[in-house]
């Protein structure tokens, strides 16, 4: 609203000044009623004070009209126009002391102390006012006006703060140091406690898109995994390690054993891998009275010889661990452990060539020729005829592998000799040959059967299909390692036995 609509020049008002600048002689104020609804000074209290001041006896007519009252809206103006003039302002101090015995004697101690701090702002009697600036700038309480007395008092209040300030800082220092580590003390459970809920928000997304399953973490997901598919010895096995990472061995051994109660009796292989899983684990942190017992007692559920053909690869790596790591008496116990058991088997199993081919193996993987030579004469007692050829066939291919290839070739060739309408022998052994990089012995084994000059070995006419496969398996290797003129000469090979079959 425009203030000029609402009020006329000379009019008295009541404000309450707001803000002031005095280098633009500027000032903010505000006329709202609210500002004064706790305001005492009233209408009433200034008509009565205005007539107990005429009725005082000490006033005259000409004092009348060159006082100033303080209460005036227009006193600033009336008092620089007063200074302009040259007028003196003198305060009858008898007319202060008539307006104050005239107050009520029932005041409290509030309103006396509040009309002496005004008696003291106002000017001294007989002091003139022509030394004081006309911008006066409404600053009528300035700090500078206050007696000494006042300052003194000041003085002590702020000694008193200031001591009562360094008492309450040090109380406010212990405060604040069992406020730190109380504060720090709930961090740490707010956040231990958004890291569990953060977990479990974590659990429930992957329970419901299915990827619990695929990675579970704890024992509750494992027995959720049991539950469901209770004949798979892959999630068995896994709980095992489970709890074998948590240092658990006892719990991995009851799971084994229920995992030996729920699987079918008809799943046969799930429970044997079961019990390879519980056999390594006595094998590493059992005694070898405990290992035992755990293989009579697999025996006693499974095939003997599958339960003791996977002790032995389990010892066989546990020699080849103990070898790697360079310890002669680890290396001695885990060989004489393997040793054993390889007899064990081979005196239990006798009539079965698996063991026997088992032990050929785990001899000449240690370099020890001369045994495994031996124990092959052995075999060749304990086994019936029908297998020797199998058995004979295998030990070559291990001669190759880990022994020496002439020895492997030497096998070979008796077996050729005895068995010339093996054509699986002959394919073997060029196999190895290729294998071990000699292409040459590869083609002369070609050569014998397309074009036979020895007299030594039985002769003996394959049919047209068998000599065809062999030709296709002499160009594929000549593609394989040969050139392009290798490949020709085998493709002449096959039109000259071609043109003869034919004839």
């Amino acid at each position: 609203k425009n203030i000029q609509d609402l009020y006329n020049p000379g009019d008295l008002v009541k404000l309450i000044v707001i803000k002031m600048e005095k280098e633009q002689k500027r000032l903010a104020f505000s006329l709202k009623a609210s500002n004064f609804v706790d305001d005492d000074d009233s209408d009433d209290d200034s008509t009565s004070s205005s007539g107990s001041e005429s009725s005082s006896d000490a006033m005259d007519e000409d004092d009348e009209d060159h006082s100033v009252d303080s209460e005036d809206g227009d006193f600033a103006s009336k008092l620089a126009k007063k200074m302009e003039s040259g007028e003196g302002m003198d305060v009858d101090e008898d007319s202060t002391d008539s307006d104050s015995e005239g107050s009520d004697s029932d005041s409290d101690s509030e309103s006396s102390d509040s009309e002496e701090d005004e008696s003291e702002e106002r000017p001294q009697k007989g002091q003139s006012l022509q030394a004081m600036q006309t911008d006066v700038g409404f600053d009528w309480g300035s700090s500078t006006t206050k007696p000494a007395k006042t300052k003194k008092l000041v003085e002590e209040s702020s000694d008193d703060e200031s001591s009562s300030s360094s008492d309450s800082s040090e109380d406010e220092s212990d405060d604040a140091d069992s406020g730190f580590k109380s504060s720090h003390r709930a961090r740490k459970k707010a956040a231990a406690k958004r890291r569990e809920e953060e977990e479990t928000s974590r659990r429930e997304a992957a329970l419901a898109d299915g990827t619990a399953d695929e990675t579970p973490e704890t024992s509750a997901d494992f027995e959720r995994l049991v539950a469901s598919n209770p004949n798979s010895s892959e999630v068995w096995i896994k709980y095992m390690a489970f709890h074998l990472s948590l240092a658990d061995i006892d719990s991995a051994r009851n799971v084994a054993n229920r995992a030996f109660e729920r699987i079918e009796f008809r799943q046969e292989g799930e429970k044997l891998n079961v019990w390879t899983a519980l056999l390594t684990l006595e094998l590493k942190y059992g005694t070898g009275k405990s290992l035992y017992e755990t293989v009579d007692r697999a025996s006693s559920t499974n095939n003997p010889k599958q339960v003791y053909l996977r002790v032995c690869e389990l010892l066989d790596k546990e020699v080849d661990a103990a070898a790697s790591a360079s310890g002669s008496s680890d290396l001695n116990a885990a060989t004489k452990r393997a040793d054993d058991m390889f007899t064990k088997m081979c005196k239990k199993f006798k009539s079965k060539k698996s063991v026997w081919i088992a032990h050929f193996q785990y001899l000449l993987k240690g370099s020890r020729h001369e045994e495994a030579h031996a124990l092959l004469k052995r075999s060749l007692q304990s086994l019936p005829t029908y297998k020797h050829v199998e058995v004979m066939s295998k030990f070559a291919q291990m001669e190759f592998e880990l022994g020496s290839p002439e020895r492997g070739r030497t096998i070979f060739n008796a077996l050729l000799e005895k068995h010339p309408k093996r054509m699986d022998l002959l394919f073997v052994n060029i196999d190895k040959e290729v294998k071990s990089g000699d292409m040459a012995k590869a083609r002369a084994l070609f050569d014998s059967v397309v074009n036979p000059v020895s007299h030594d070995r039985k002769q003996f006419k394959f049919s047209d299909k068998q000599m065809k496969s062999l030709f296709k398996k002499w160009y594929r290797m000549e593609e394989d390692h040969g050139d392009s003129e290798s490949q020709e000469r085998v493709k002449e090979e096959a039109r000259v036995f071609v043109s003869k079959s034919s004839q």
